[in-house]
């Protein structure tokens, strides 16, 4: 494995070619390392990618908040018409609309297809009947319309009301939590793979010991010896990166085609969009980094070493 060994004109350009060189004699081990640094980035991808979508959900429902009230199953005519004449009478419940019991069966079969059958089997309609009000954020944040509230869940045939902004609140908690768990997930495996590039750039350096005997005896500098290391561990991070990114895009693609648009509550959530460009970028950075830090570990101790 010694080749003749000579001070380099073009210092990037010795760089790159020996990098490329030596990442394909050591092959075998350099393939390892790669797939640790795509396993751990498709990890953190795919946790940045829910929360992304989490996120636009989130985002896209906060703007105008909404106000349900359910009403019993056995409400009469007249408690229904109450509860209308208190949302009439109050003008925070804005733009209010009255949802049937068989509109509300209508939505839940569009928003899930695959149980259209398991409903068809029951007796009778098990979604009641209700009121739908979109309120402002910063009317619903407001301790009169608390109030109203209160007031309202006391009426004779309100079961219940859903103020949105609750789950939305719960949701925004986890995104936090999928942001958390991607980042403590990712970086575990990415620091692991940095040890991985950093044993697979020890044996290259111990397979081409004579060819940086002869160097240091031509005049070579340490920077010009260690140098294609360092850029060894940068590719293979590089090279992670990319194949981390395909592999999580033809994912979600191939996901996407798999669950039907039908199921709209589900692609609401999850199929909103790709990671925007920043975050791309960010994974490829974050691969690039842990493969510099793995060669970098290596060649220090080396360094040391000999010291």
């Amino acid at each position: 494995m010694v080749r003749n060994a000579e001070v380099p004109r073009s210092t990037v350009g010795y760089f790159l070619r020996e990098a490329v060189r030596r990442l394909w004699v050591s092959k075998r081990t350099s393939v390892v390392a790669i797939a640790m640094i795509a396993i751990s980035l498709v990890i953190l991808g795919a946790f940045l990618l829910l929360s992304e979508n989490l996120s636009r959900a989130v985002t896209r429902w906060q703007g105008s908040s909404r106000v349900t009230i359910y009403l019993d199953a056995d409400a009469t005519p007249a408690q229904v018409h109450d509860v209308d004449a208190f949302l009439a009478a109050h003008r925070d419940f804005g733009a209010r609309r009255f949802v049937t019991k068989e509109e509300a069966l209508a939505r839940f079969k569009s928003y899930f297809t695959n149980l259209n059958e398991v409903v068809g089997e029951l007796d009778e309609n098990p979604f009641p009947a209700s009121f739908e009000c979109n309120v402002t954020p910063r009317v619903a944040q407001s301790s009169l319309f608390a109030r109203e509230v209160s007031e309202l869940r006391a009426i004779a045939g309100v079961d219940q009301v859903q103020l949105d902004w609750d789950w939305v609140r719960r949701l925004r908690r986890l995104v936090d939590v999928v942001n958390a768990a991607g980042f403590v997930a990712g970086g575990i495996l990415a620091i692991a793979a940095a040890f991985t590039i950093a044993n697979v750039i020890r044996l290259t350096m111990m397979l081409y010991r004579e060819e940086i005997e002869i160097m240091r005896l031509v005049g070579a500098t340490e920077r010009i010896i260690r140098g294609p290391f360092l850029i060894e561990g940068l590719l293979q991070g590089t090279i992670g990166a990319v194949l981390a990114v395909a592999l999580l895009f033809g994912s979600y693609e191939l996901a996407r085609r798999l669950i039907p648009p039908a199921s709209s509550l589900l692609w609401g959530f999850l199929f909103a969009g790709f990671l925007p460009w920043q975050k791309l970028l960010g994974l490829m950075a974050g691969g690039m980094a842990a493969g510099w830090l793995g060669s970098w570990m290596s060649v220090r101790e080396r360094g040391r070493l000999e010291a």
